[in-house]
């Protein structure tokens, strides 16, 4: 009985340390462990930072004195994808909003500037099919300066 606890500990610990995944910056670490939760520091992130059905790391990107972190949180079939920012620096860390049209199809770039998110538009499975092309077809633009995030929408031509 009592290797059969242990080997029971054993396994859960290797499966957490499996799925939880370290984020290293210049101003401490992040995680998103086995609960799909934000930490940093090995604390939970606040205001708390919890996946749908995951966060996947996409990315870290200095930009000057400011690390930035880009988190995705994977949804399902209505929503397959939300964003956030996490901005870190010698002296705080911050989140931005959530962000996005729930695309997951997007693409990253970064500047000694900003880092600039483009995607496509997106309407669920519930939506009518004539909107779903639609949406495909549209092409939104975050920047991310560091502080703030603006968002346009890039006309086709």
């Amino acid at each position: 009985m009592k290797k059969q606890f242990l080997m029971g500990v054993m396994t859960s610990v290797l499966i957490s340390s499996i799925y939880a995944q370290d984020i290293p910056t210049r101003f401490g670490k992040l995680t998103i462990n086995d609960e799909n939760m934000l930490l940093y520091k090995n604390k939970l992130f606040n205001p708390e930072i919890q996946g749908n059905n995951s966060l996947s790391h996409l990315g870290t990107y200095a930009l000057g004195t400011k690390d930035i972190v880009l988190i995705q949180d994977n949804g399902g079939a209505g929503c397959p994808a939300l964003f956030y920012f996490i901005t870190l620096s010698a002296s705080k860390i911050k989140a931005s909003q959530s962000f996005g049209t729930c695309s997951d199809l997007i693409k990253v770039k970064a500047t000694d500037k900003n880092v600039l998110v483009t995607m496509t538009g997106f309407q669920g499975p519930f939506e009518s099919e004539k909107a779903q092309e639609k949406a495909a077809k549209e092409k939104h633009l975050y920047s991310f300066d560091g502080e703030k995030i603006k968002h346009s929408q890039i006309k086709g031509k």
